[in-house]
């Protein structure tokens, strides 16, 4: 719980939000919350914070348009597409609260285990994140808007909303495109939230085997990272720039799926063009390769 004494102004300004919602013929609704759930607690530390803020449930559905529930698309690493139906407390309404949803740079959510999750500011916040109903056929078709949220209920695997039952603290977020492996940042059992204002470093960029680019007509090149377990990798062979829906190298990333990451065959020179993208980095720059069929 919140230090009243040290935090006198928070809390005055706090007042003030849940004032003007009422003012308006909206005041926070927490009756649907248990006892217990009006008892689990998030930390939020990290820059611009003095000390370290503490919020229950109960505050944060407190919040003026905080609450939102929906289902949500995701794709794992083997991979494979699911749905969670899922209610929870919007991330950018806990930033606000904090006091840092405008110097928020980099935010990291760790678990009860100490398990972390990083992401920057723009995949979180900035980016728009959608969820996709009919994800399970590859189309993006029929796409509706959610917000990142901290879960507090919410069914893995399900497209039924009265299905969700009350669970530890979950970080939910749609998907930015509906190829966009997201289920590896659906942190559970939530503790702690930290922010840092810090600029986030870029990832690195991909390598090429062999080095070259001089291979046989059907020889293929290899794609390399040093990370290739924490990043994606798309590449293009037309001369346009690789986006996050061009073709994915590594689409899994697990030691099940490793057969589907495939060299790429070349039959005739061409200009091969690479991106690498990763969860609490900004994208790498593009590398072009020229790659010469003797």
């Amino acid at each position: 719980m919140f230090n009243m004494f040290k935090k006198p102004l928070f809390f005055m300004l706090l007042a003030l939000i849940f004032l003007a919602a009422a003012c308006n013929g909206n005041p926070p609704d927490t009756s649907g919350l248990t006892q217990e759930q009006k008892k689990q607690t998030v930390k939020i530390s990290g820059d611009g914070i003095n000390g370290e803020l503490s919020f229950t449930l109960e505050e944060l559905a407190a919040l003026p348009g905080g609450v939102f529930e929906h289902l949500y698309s995701t794709i794992n690493n083997f991979p494979t597409s699911k749905f969670y139906a899922a209610k929870g407390i919007r991330i950018d309404k806990i930033l606000e609260a904090a006091g840092v949803l405008q110097t928020a740079s980099l935010i990291t959510f760790r678990s009860e285990d100490g398990y972390n999750v990083t992401l920057t500011r723009q995949q979180l916040l900035g980016d728009t994140h959608y969820y996709y109903p009919n994800v399970k056929e590859g189309s993006a078709q029929g796409a509706e808007q959610v917000w990142p949220i901290l879960a507090y209920e919410y069914k893995e695997g399900s497209g039924d909303m009265g299905a969700i039952r009350a669970e530890d603290f979950c970080l939910i977020i749609g998907q930015r495109n509906h190829q966009e492996q997201t289920n590896p940042v659906f942190v559970k059992n939530i503790t702690e939230i930290i922010v840092s204002s810090a600029a986030p470093e870029k990832c690195a960029a991909a390598t090429i085997w062999p080095v070259s680019g001089q291979i046989e007509a059907g020889d293929s090149i290899v794609l390399e990272h040093r990370n290739l377990d924490k990043v994606k990798i798309y590449y293009t062979l037309d001369g346009s720039d690789p986006t996050e829906l061009s073709t994915m190298y590594n689409p899994s990333t697990t030691n099940y799926q490793m057969d589907l990451i495939k060299p790429i065959v070349f039959t005739e020179s061409a200009v091969l063009k690479v991106l690498v993208t990763g969860y609490g980095k900004a994208n790498s720059d593009i590398t072009v390769f020229e790659i010469t069929v003797k």
